[in-house]
């Protein structure tokens, strides 16, 4: 569970980092941090998690296609966004690293 974390908290970083470099509104690395760690992120996903009004997240992430950060996937309701070619790679390493199980019960409990 702390490796998630750990990971996750990674990923999230980089992202934010991301978005400052890039004058990006704060709130997208909620979308970013979605398709690095799920792979994909669905707008009413996202709209919900920041709060915003479905106008608002569907701009968002028509502008993160636009700009190659996300690709669309699908139509209308089925509509998904995926990593495109320029969605910071060190995020998506980072999500990949696979982490080694350890075993819980190691001490005989």
């Amino acid at each position: 569970m702390h490796a998630r974390l750990d990971r996750s908290s990674r990923a999230w970083e980089v992202l934010a980092e991301f978005a400052r470099q890039h004058k990006l509104d704060d709130r997208i690395v909620t979308a970013l941090h979605d398709v690095a760690m799920a792979g994909r992120v669905r707008r009413t996903r996202y709209e919900q998690s920041e709060g915003l009004s479905m106008q608002q997240a569907q701009r968002d992430l028509r502008d993160l296609a636009t700009a190659g950060v996300l690709e669309s996937v699908g139509r209308t309701r089925a509509r998904y966004y995926v990593a495109g070619s320029r969605f910071p790679e060190s995020a998506l390493e980072i999500a990949r690293t696979p982490m080694s199980l350890t075993e819980p019960y190691a001490n005989g409990a």
